[in-house]
């Protein structure tokens, strides 16, 4: 890295903002503020603008609170995961349009119902698990979310973020925006 880019590239054109100080990200108490609910467009620039800047802070927090979760209810998220992947595997055997797999789809129609109903009853079953794994993984994302809300955007933040709209530079995040639909780009 150099002095002029503290950005670290992680792909081709791809690069990962620094990780923000502690005091900046979090204890600023003048630095937060009710979102504008009657101001929508408003709001949406505030998230988007800290989602960008604050993106390795956001991405560390998620990490950390995720293995926290998975340290306290580790049995909980192995199942939940297993269950999760089963029924992923499951759903994609159904659906495929590979023809070994619709051959043995029609070739043994029996074992197939009888595998769908196991996975699905191994899924009913470990239903809490599963619900443990979503909220092992939603509630950073929610916490996330509340904190973009309520931080106001500084000056170094408008900086960075005019980067990323004009095209000038590319993070992870702006990558994750456009692809969920939120484009960031002017």
């Amino acid at each position: 890295m150099s002095a002029t880019n503290e950005n670290m590239q992680i792909m081709s054109g791809v690069e990962v903002p620094p990780f923000r100080n502690f005091h900046e990200f979090l204890l600023e108490t003048n630095r937060y503020e009710r979102p504008p609910f009657n101001d929508f467009k408003r709001w949406n620039n505030r998230i988007i603008s800290n989602l960008l800047y604050f993106q390795t802070n956001y991405f560390i927090t998620i990490i950390v609170l995720f293995l926290l979760h998975t340290f306290i209810s580790s049995q909980d998220i192995f199942i939940g995961l297993i269950a999760v992947v089963a029924v992923i595997a499951t759903l994609i055997f159904a659906v495929s349009a590979d023809a070994n797999i619709k051959k043995m789809r029609t070739d043994h129609p029996l074992v197939t119902l009888g595998g769908i109903i196991l996975i699905a009853y191994f899924f009913i079953s470990v239903f809490s698990s599963v619900l443990v794994v979503l909220f092992a993984l939603l509630f950073p994302i929610f916490l996330v979310l509340v904190h973009a809300s309520l931080r106001l955007r500084g000056l170094a933040n408008r900086a960075a973020n005019a980067k990323e709209q004009l095209g000038i530079r590319t993070s992870v995040m702006g990558q994750i925006l456009d692809r969920t639909g939120l484009n960031v780009k002017m």
